[in-house]
């Protein structure tokens, strides 16, 4: 399947995906990726050895998104309704297109960003739901909703997140504002912890969340998050959570409003 050629147009996709099989969403040699299974449907479609996505976020491997947005140029005579379609027809069943639109040339799916917003599900019950064991957490113990009500109270704010980034992390400025953080019970049992900010750092939501579950299980004082962030020091955070709770929920550009229902 491919359409005909034409002059290159900018492209804009909106993607959900499982990431439980793939190595990440970021291009890696001889691993399954969510940007090299994309860019090779599109590369087929288009009949172009070559098309390049650009990706909001970076997600780790076995995080999901459930609203990823990239952009390519791409040269296809098929409208955008038309190509979501044939994008359908020709990724596997783990991604899917949501929403296929043709932006300015001068759309950046990163760099336009104004917000992003992920979500990390825990599941509490007893035993474990094997409906959600590939999409949350299993913490069994009791949670005080109070104490992580007053810990995450202490993340929104203009900060340098070293503390909570993973050691990997080469991004020399880690100053980034968390605009909202909070813990809502999806069900009797279920819950599930929203963090938005303009940019986030290598692993912050996933060591964020193994923190503020210490926390949550009285294992450590509500006062640790704060020196945590005063000191910069990620030796003193708990390890990152899995990475299966962790969903991109949303990325928000000028004009649309974030979607931070849990």
């Amino acid at each position: 399947m491919s359409c005909s050629s034409a002059a290159p147009r900018r492209i804009r996709l909106d993607l959900a995906y499982d990431g439980t099989d793939f190595a990440g969403y970021q291009l890696q040699p001889r691993r399954r990726t969510v940007q090299g299974t994309l860019e090779a449907a599109l590369g087929q479609l288009a009949g172009q050895r070559a098309v390049r996505v650009r990706g909001a976020s970076r997600t780790d491997a076995g995080a999901h998104a459930r609203a990823q947005v990239v952009d390519c140029a791409l040269a296809c005579r098929l409208d955008d309704a038309s190509l979501a379609h044939a994008l359908a027809r020709l990724l596997p069943s783990d991604v899917r297109p949501l929403a296929v639109r043709s932006v300015s040339e001068r759309f950046h799916a990163q760099y336009d960003a104004q917000s992003k917003t992920y979500r990390y599900r825990i599941d509490r019950s007893p035993y474990g739901d094997p409906f959600l064991a590939r999409y949350a957490l299993h913490v069994p113990q009791p949670l005080d909703v109070e104490r992580l009500t007053e810990a995450l109270a202490l993340v929104p704010g203009r900060r340098d997140w070293s503390g909570f980034a993973d050691s990997r992390c080469r991004v020399r400025d880690r100053v980034r504002e968390v605009l909202e953080a909070s813990w809502a019970d999806v069900g009797p049992l279920e819950g599930a912890f929203m963090f938005r900010a303009d940019g986030f750092l290598t692993h912050m939501v996933r060591n964020l969340v193994g923190t503020l579950l210490e926390i949550g299980r009285g294992l450590r004082p509500t006062s640790s998050l704060a020196a945590i962030l005063e000191r910069r020091d990620r030796t003193l955070a708990a390890a990152a959570a899995p990475a299966r709770g962790l969903t991109l929920w949303r990325v928000t550009y000028p004009g649309e409003a974030p979607d931070d229902r849990p």
